[in-house]
């Protein structure tokens, strides 16, 4: 059943074809360990006085047996991790603090998760900003990424992936001349970290897709709809300028 309201999240499915949103609603989708890991990294860093809220620590050898039931029987309703992952992500988020940038950020912060609702195109959507804060003395809205590769790769798939078009939804509950960054920490060694602002012709590139797809997802009829059922025909880039 088609719903009224968005997220970034479920904009970002819905782009990939109506089938993948009705499984993002449908909780269908599987959340990797990569996720779940960089799920812990935002709690830890942004939300540090929550984290037992949410995350239990289990100290056990293996997954099993009578103290891992006992466990989750107690810790019911949280999101169980092991110690090995609560060492590597501490030991993440105290390398991503040697960064002078991030550091300034955090000292300024203004607010950290910020829940944001609002309506575009009579479609109601709602979001989470990870950081607002001030830096070199303007505003900013800041989003932390975890990656593999925060260098040149991860520049590069900012033109291409969908981030941009997250900060654009975000920026655009802002004025104007709030700056977006997004602060990419790789979770494998050397865990490097690199901070990336955004201009305003990315952004609004961004701003492009989340507009163009709120269209669709208006016109959209609610009923599963996968890819095109006609056929694709693969060209070289030669081929394509020619």
């Amino acid at each position: 059943m088609k719903k009224n309201h968005l997220s970034y999240s479920a904009l970002c499915q819905f782009k990939k074809s109506p089938n993948h949103l009705l499984a993002y609603w449908n909780k269908e989708l599987k959340t990797t360990d990569a996720m779940q890991f960089g799920t812990i990294i935002h709690k830890m860093l942004l939300e540090p006085d929550t984290f037992t809220k949410e995350f239990a620590i289990f100290e056990g050898a293996r997954r099993a047996g009578k103290q891992w039931i006992e466990f989750k029987e107690q810790n019911e309703g949280k999101t169980l991790i092991k110690q090995q992952e609560l060492d590597d992500a501490n030991r993440i988020i105290n390398n991503a603090m040697l960064h002078p940038v991030l550091t300034e950020m955090m000292q300024n912060k203004v607010d950290t998760e910020i829940k944001l609702e609002w309506q575009h195109k009579d479609v109601n959507f709602k979001g989470f900003a990870d950081l607002l804060t001030t830096f070199n003395g303007r505003k900013c809205i800041v989003d932390i990424k975890t990656t593999n590769d925060a260098g040149k790769r991860f520049e590069r798939d900012l033109y291409y992936n969908d981030y941009k078009m997250q900060l654009a939804m975000y920026q655009d509950q802002y004025d104007k001349d709030t700056d977006a960054y997004i602060v990419a920490i790789e979770t494998t060694t050397p865990f490097n970290v690199q901070i990336y602002k955004l201009d305003d012709s990315l952004l609004f590139k961004g701003w492009m897709d989340y507009d163009y797809y709120t269209d669709k997802f208006k016109e959209w009829n609610g009923e599963p709809q996968g890819y095109s059922s006609d056929i694709v025909e693969v060209k070289t880039e030669t081929e394509e300028i020619l």
